[in-house]
């Protein structure tokens, strides 16, 4: 099963009451697993990997592979699984990539509103207010700003249904600082205020 593993700078992660260190493509093996107890935990939901390591911080975010004994307990999409293959580093715009695919194959599940200093994915309007930020809004006419270097995304839908959707990275191919922009006809268009 596909899911979504954060970790500190040195590819630690606290783990009872140790650390256990990652390697990428290296299977990471526990004997039981357990939800905020015993095993190997990640998220279904790549974003809520950031309320156990924060964007920023020079925590790392990776695709990672989840096997064996897996086990959920509706804390968020947190899971313990006895087997866990980090598969893939993402930069900040992957994992902007990876939340909007969340998005789009789960257009009904709640909670992928989430909010901190680097991190804004709200209903219909988001801003990204500093470098190296994630802004996502989501809904009938969504709306997202950002900084210079912060990646925005565009999530449209009609009746709980993703209809479109597009990553902009601003600064890149026209997408200008502090500027609102809309999907219209499935590209990314300017509003102005």
């Amino acid at each position: 099963m596909r899911v979504y593993k954060a970790t500190n700078a040195d590819m630690d992660c606290t783990m009872g009451s140790g650390t256990y260190h990652y390697v990428l493509g290296v299977p990471a093996v526990a004997d039981r697993s357990m939800c905020g107890r015993t095993g190997l935990h990640a998220c279904e939901y790549v974003l809520d990997c950031t309320s156990y390591y924060g964007l920023g911080i020079s925590n790392r975010f990776f695709v990672a592979e989840a096997s064996g004994d897996i086990v959920e307990d509706g804390m968020d999409t947190r899971i313990s699984c006895t087997k866990l293959t980090l598969v893939q580093e993402l930069d900040i715009r992957g994992i902007t990539a990876h939340a909007i695919l969340y998005m789009a194959e789960h257009p009904r599940r709640e909670g992928w509103e989430k909010e901190s200093s680097l991190l804004q994915v709200k209903r219909d309007r988001a801003e990204a207010l500093q470098p190296g930020s994630i802004a996502i809004a989501r809904g009938g006419h969504p709306l997202a700003r950002g900084a210079a270097g912060s990646c925005l995304g565009l999530v449209q839908e009609k009746n709980r249904e993703v209809t479109d959707a597009r990553l902009l990275i601003v600064g890149r191919r026209g997408i200008k600082p502090h500027t609102w922009y809309t999907l219209a006809d499935g590209m990314p268009q300017e509003v102005r205020e």
